[in-house]
């Protein structure tokens, strides 16, 4: 039987090339588990197979025996173009608040702690090529009172799931750099209605150092979808070299606001050649589950012993492993989720 530093190590020499010298040198065994240890829980949107469903409780369970501690459910509201200021609820008859609700007991009931993570969708991210960062408001005062109601919603919701996070929004970059201050009131507005702690999942590429209102935060989070090399079959250690310069940037950023940081979001595309680009969607390119597996180990390797930082949410695990989408993010069944097994339930 494989132990786990020999899977480790093992996965450390695939495709490796030296190590360059390092200040901070990477932990090579398993260190303490990040205060979370977490995965994005992607609903699948069929009644039966997704959030509160048994299959998605087996996908829970499975989870736990990975050694994950956190899962983050992420409902979805609709803006009907970029410059809308109206943001409605979904409708969606498999996905309302009491699916939440009972996929919230059924991770606790595991063990398992609950964030709650609101997105915003529209068909013009997939119609035009854009996305949250573009969105451009016509009327900002309109919009902010409207993603305020969607915020508040969403914040007595995860209270109700009995939530120990609640991210009250991701990756809106133009919003956040031509309005300072925005994100602090929506904050406040949902500190009324929830107990717990609150972030904000910064997009990687300019927003987490341009935002302004981390004061009114407990935790800075990052989407983190950081370039990290341009070879097509790079090691681990070519991956942690990648990650230096973003792991020294992040530790400034808690330093400079005196707050711990968060990776809200990261992963990679089990896909040859996806370090240089994480951030990229799509399944085409050459299958390659053995880089996500060293992508996964250069991160913890990597983070392992910041005392600032406070975790990672994988992107991300599906409530159901047959019926689930074809997503290259997912380590579903990859060498990834042997890291996560051998990292994360080392004594």
């Amino acid at each position: 039987m494989t132990t786990r530093r020999q899977l480790l190590v093992g996965l450390g020499a695939l495709a490796s090339t030296p190590a360059l010298a390092c200040p901070k040198p990477a932990r090579l065994d398993p260190g303490p588990k990040p205060d979370h240890a977490g995965f994005n829980l992607a609903h699948l949107h069929r009644e039966g197979f997704g959030y509160g469903s048994e299959r998605s409780r087996t996908q829970l369970a499975r989870l736990v025996e990975l050694g994950v501690t956190h899962v983050a459910l992420t409902p979805f509201a609709g803006l009907r173009d970029l410059t809308s200021s109206a943001i409605t609820l979904s409708g969606d008859r498999t996905l309302t608040d009491e699916h939440l609700v009972r996929e919230a007991e059924n991770a606790r009931t595991l063990g398992l702690a609950v964030t709650m993570k609101p997105h915003i969708w529209s068909w013009q991210f997939w119609s035009m090529g854009k996305s949250r960062q573009d969105i451009v408001p016509a009327d900002i005062v309109a919009w902010e009172k409207a993603y305020t109601a969607f915020a508040v919603h969403y914040a007595k919701v995860a209270e109700r799931c009995g939530a120990v996070l609640y991210c009250v929004g991701l990756e809106y970059l133009a919003v956040t750099k031509a309005h300072p201050g925005l994100w602090g009131r929506v904050a406040d507005a949902c500190r009324q209605h929830f107990t717990g702690q609150l972030t904000y999942a910064a997009n990687w590429w300019e927003e987490a150092e341009a935002f302004a209102d981390w004061k009114a935060f407990d935790l800075i989070g990052v989407n983190a979808y950081y370039p990290l090399s341009g070879a097509k079959d790079p090691g681990v250690s070519e991956l942690i070299d990648g990650w230096r310069p973003h792991v020294d940037a992040l530790c400034d950023l808690s330093t400079t606001h005196d707050r711990p940081v968060l990776l809200c979001e990261a992963g990679l595309r089990a896909i040859q050649g996806a370090a240089e680009k994480p951030w990229e969607h799509g399944d085409g390119g050459t299958p390659d589950g053995e880089l996500q597996g060293r992508a996964y180990l250069a991160l913890l390797r990597a983070f392992a012993d910041q005392p600032w930082w406070k975790g990672v949410y994988w992107w991300k695990w599906f409530t159901d492993h047959d019926a689930r989408e074809s997503d290259p993010y997912s380590p579903m069944g990859q060498p990834a989720e042997k890291v996560l097994r051998a990292w994360w339930t080392s004594p």
